[in-house]
């Protein structure tokens, strides 16, 4: 294999591991997202079901 397939396949393999990383970072925003929602789910629950307004 000359160099510029090498340097190719070094390229294809750096951008699978870039959209992995980038899809790693976009499931930790949504996994962080979803935790903050259901923390006031939880708060605006005792709200509701508080006895004094």
């Amino acid at each position: 294999m000359d160099m510029v397939g090498r340097m190719r396949d070094g390229q294809a393999a750096l951008e699978y591991v870039l959209a992995l990383a980038g899809l790693l970072v976009v499931v930790a925003i949504l996994w962080g997202l979803v935790a903050v929602v259901i923390r006031h789910a939880g708060r605006t629950e005792a709200l509701v079901t508080a006895d004094c307004p």
